[in-house]
């Protein structure tokens, strides 16, 4: 009886374990789906981050190019004050504050009066002495700035500057100082004969500092995307 009692309780139980069995079969497949789409989604993020990483390399590379490329053309466009050993030359009117008796180069400025084509003459000629730097009463010029008589006034890069005139020149102060007087101008004014200027102070001072030059707003170009 007890044989008896067991095997039928053993036929008895056999379903049911079929049945667990199946469903610790279907959990561990499940778990194991779970497992290979988790790492799947590892591998996506790990590809990701990688990406992300060498994105991050170009673009500071990039970065690194532009902010070198900046250090190069800002100076070159006056877009950043500069500081360094160079010349200041001061020069005045001959009769600052006179009556006015007509024009003799350009504009309304008088006989004894600085006119723009002389100042500008002198500018050029510290260029061509290897300035990296030039202000004109505090008036930074750049590569395109213009000297031009308006009225009574001259201006420079568009503002007006009256005399007494202080150039303050960055670079050898030697190689300024002979391209200077070496140029017809400055022959003239250091002579006395130059008409309407008198030369004034002309020192080296170890340490210039010119400001940067007045930004325009562009009429024409514009942010991209914009």
């Amino acid at each position: 009886m007890l044989l008896a009692l067991a095997g039928a309780t053993q036929r008895a139980g056999g379903p049911a374990r079929a049945r667990l069995d199946a469903a610790l079969a279907a959990e561990v497949d499940r778990r194991a789906a779970d497992v290979a789409a988790q790492d799947t989604e590892a591998a996506g993020l790990r590809a990701t981050v990688a990406a992300t990483r060498a994105a991050l390399r170009r673009d500071l590379a990039a970065g690194l190019a532009t902010a070198a490329e900046l250090g190069t053309l800002q100076p070159a466009a006056a877009a950043v004050p500069a500081t360094g050993a160079g010349l200041r030359v001061e020069i005045r009117d001959a009769r600052p504050g006179d009556q006015r008796t007509g024009p003799r180069d350009s504009g309304a400025r008088g006989v004894d009066q600085l006119t723009d084509r002389d100042l500008a003459g002198l500018v050029n000629a510290l260029w061509a002495g290897h300035a990296t730097a030039i202000a004109v009463n505090g008036v930074r010029l750049s590569a395109t700035s213009p000297i031009r008589t308006a009225g009574d006034a001259i201006l420079v890069d568009f503002q007006p500057v009256a005399s007494p005139y202080r150039i303050d020149v960055i670079g050898d102060p030697a190689a300024l100082r002979t391209a200077f007087l070496g140029s017809v101008g400055g022959r003239l004014l250091a002579a006395g004969q130059l008409p309407g200027a008198q030369l004034g102070a002309m020192t080296t001072p170890r340490v210039l500092t010119v400001p940067a030059a007045r930004v325009t707003t562009p009429r024409l170009a514009r942010r991209l995307g914009q």
